[in-house]
């Protein structure tokens, strides 16, 4: 099917100004309607490089995924049925594709990611095509609305490589930083303290204006709620002092297994909730690590038990996923004290209510790790996404084994061990600017998040 200007117009699609008197372009991304309800898409390099990154959402399920002449660097999956995210980088002379179906009523959006490149064409041929801009309305009415509700297939799920804002790396210039080829979203930290000054009062304003910046930069955010500090900041409110203790980390630690903290903790995400589930570049909230760092005498001192925790966890992370209907509740786990075990229990117990497993630490030949949390990723593997965050001490972390060119671990080496060992479909990457002598940080992931901004865990 062939595009006129005034079919243009009746799709309602978006023209960039003066486009529809363009004369032939040098490459850029190419849709195609072939019939009432298949598609064409395909980058095309003429004499320069060529790089698209976006996401094609439906109403209904995309189906007849058919990937055309990509190499090892591309992508064209579907991450939910009715998501197709693709991923293409051409060089001069060369093209990559992907066809697909949509039902005849469907309706169809293109989103192109920040980090492309390549100017966007609907038509049957560069030649002949018209230029729009991003969001695309492809087909449908408003397909491409900002109106709130729940989005395609229920709830949120922008998998792929994120960046972990550091502790100083909360101002929005800053975060501007990390919108680079490939990067899906940011993790940002906020203290609980700072979203609830006193109790029931609650002052969101910061989060709105950082969302409000994701979404003019096309990108997603998950905001972590601090409640354990590694500095000496407090991150509750005053009003919860007496649930707070010093922990071994240099920070202090909230009493997550007390009831009033549990109840407090709940109704703070009901409110961040009824104000930003709706919002689309609101990926969900993350929780903080479920190591404590107290020493068992502090841990008893605030009426700790293993089975207290568990039942805790299991209670704020259900009621997080009721308040949260459309986004995610990312859940940060490594070590219960007392109850290992226990870890396994919360999972099943959250397993396919919106909850994403995972926890910091990508860290291949750590013992710990790979007795007391790693078997919990394999276990439930396919029950639940899952995720896995590169922290400080992960960029230089020494092989302890022969047979490696490098004395510490590289980022592909890392990244394979994220989706081979940990299965992950989120990768997060924290903002470590200062590399040891010899090894790395966040600008050294930087081509790996480029070549692979979406990804299949190995099974």
């Amino acid at each position: 099917m062939k595009f006129s200007a005034l079919m243009i117009l009746a799709l309602g699609i978006a023209v960039a100004p003066g486009a529809m008197a363009q004369t032939a372009p040098n490459g850029g991304l190419l849709i195609t309607q072939v019939s009432s309800t298949q598609w064409q898409v395909r980058l095309i390099s003429g004499t320069v490089h060529q790089q698209f990154s976006g996401v094609v959402q439906s109403n209904q399920a995309i189906t007849g995924v058919q990937t055309v002449q990509l190499e090892p660097h591309d992508s064209a999956t579907l991450t939910t049925p009715d998501s197709l995210s693709t991923a293409f980088a051409t060089w001069p002379g060369g093209m990559d594709g992907v066809n697909f179906t949509a039902g005849a009523g469907a309706t169809l959006c293109l989103q192109a990611a920040a980090s492309t490149t390549s100017n966007i064409y609907v038509g049957t041929s560069l030649q002949d095509a018209v230029r729009v801009t991003s969001p695309v309305a492809l087909a449908g009415t408003n397909p491409c609305s900002t109106t709130t509700g729940p989005p395609p297939g229920g709830r949120k799920l922008h998998v792929g490589q994120w960046i972990v804002m550091g502790e100083n790396g909360g101002a929005q210039s800053v975060m501007a930083q990390a919108i680079q080829p490939g990067v899906t979203g940011l993790v940002k930290r906020y203290t609980w303290a700072s979203l609830e000054p006193t109790q029931g009062n609650y002052d969101f304003s910061v989060l709105a204006s950082d969302l409000a910046w994701a979404a003019a930069n096309g990108m997603h955010l998950i905001a972590m709620i601090e409640d354990k500090t590694f500095v000496l900041v407090h991150p509750n409110p005053a009003y919860l002092d007496a649930y707070t203790g010093r922990n071994s980390s240099g920070g202090y630690t909230m009493a997550r297994w007390n009831p009033v903290v549990v109840t407090r903790f709940n109704a703070l995400v009901k409110a961040l909730g009824a104000q930003f589930d709706s919002n689309k570049s609101f990926e969900g909230i993350a929780t903080q690590e479920t190591a404590t760092s107290m020493d068992s005498a502090t841990m008893k001192a605030y009426g700790y038990s293993p089975e207290l925790y568990r039942d805790a966890y299991i209670n704020t992370l259900t009621a997080a996923t009721q308040s949260l209907p459309t986004s995610r509740v990312f859940w940060f786990m490594n070590f219960l004290p007392g109850g290992q075990s226990y870890i396994g229990d919360i999972a099943a117990a959250v397993a396919g209510k919106g909850v994403v497993m995972g926890g910091p630490d990508v860290w291949p030949d750590n013992q710990s790790l790979e007795k007391a949390a790693y078997p919990y990723y394999a276990q439930f593997y396919g029950k639940m996404p899952l995720f896995g965050q590169v922290e400080n001490c992960n960029y230089d972390e020494p092989h302890k084994t022969s047979g490696y060119s490098t004395k510490y671990w590289t980022m592909p080496e890392l990244f394979s061990f994220a989706t081979s060992k940990m299965h992950v479909n989120y990768m997060f990457w924290v903002r470590v600017t200062k590399a040891p002598a010899g090894g790395y940080d966040w600008l050294n992931a930087l081509p790996v998040i480029a070549a692979n901004p979406t990804f299949t865990p190995a099974p």
